[in-house]
């Protein structure tokens, strides 16, 4: 959270007397390119969030719903959180880029640290891989170079 007070907003229904507030942060500690602004839909009102901002929510009590749609993952299931607010209910919704192309990033309710559940996956089956490729390539150029030794005069 920063020291200044998040821009402000509020959805149909959401009245001064009987009102909940979320606080979404677009955490700017992954910013790649192409990553810098999302679109965030909370109970189907839609709006765009940039790398570092936040923004304060006034929502009706009840069920609330935030998507975020990352136009680079396409293909990966969109972040969504779902809960249910209480008036005067301040809910803090964190929003965290991934490092991987394709990843849509993850939304939650505190500040992530570290690397993603995806990153770390993606992480192990590349460090998997490599182990592979060295396991396969050792006895190769072992067997060679003791072939080499044997043949040389």
């Amino acid at each position: 959270m920063t020291a200044n007070v998040p821009a402000f907003q509020a959805l149909t229904g959401a009245t001064p007397e009987n009102s909940a507030f979320i606080d979404l942060y677009f955490d700017p500690s992954v910013s790649l390119p192409g990553k810098s602004t999302v679109s965030v839909t909370i109970n189907s009102w839609q709006l765009r969030l940039s790398a570092g901002q936040s923004v304060r929510i006034a929502v009706p009590p009840g069920s609330v719903s935030v998507v975020v749609d990352c136009f680079t993952a396409f293909l990966s299931p969109k972040p969504r959180l779902q809960f249910a607010v209480q008036p005067g209910q301040m809910v803090p919704v964190f929003y965290r880029a991934s490092i991987l192309r394709g990843d849509p990033g993850a939304l939650s309710f505190g500040k992530l640290r570290g690397m993603s559940r995806s990153e770390k996956g993606s992480l192990i089956f590349v460090l998997v891989v490599l182990l592979m490729i060295l396991m396969t390539a050792l006895p190769i150029a072992l067997v060679s170079w003791f072939t080499m030794r044997s043949v040389a005069p």
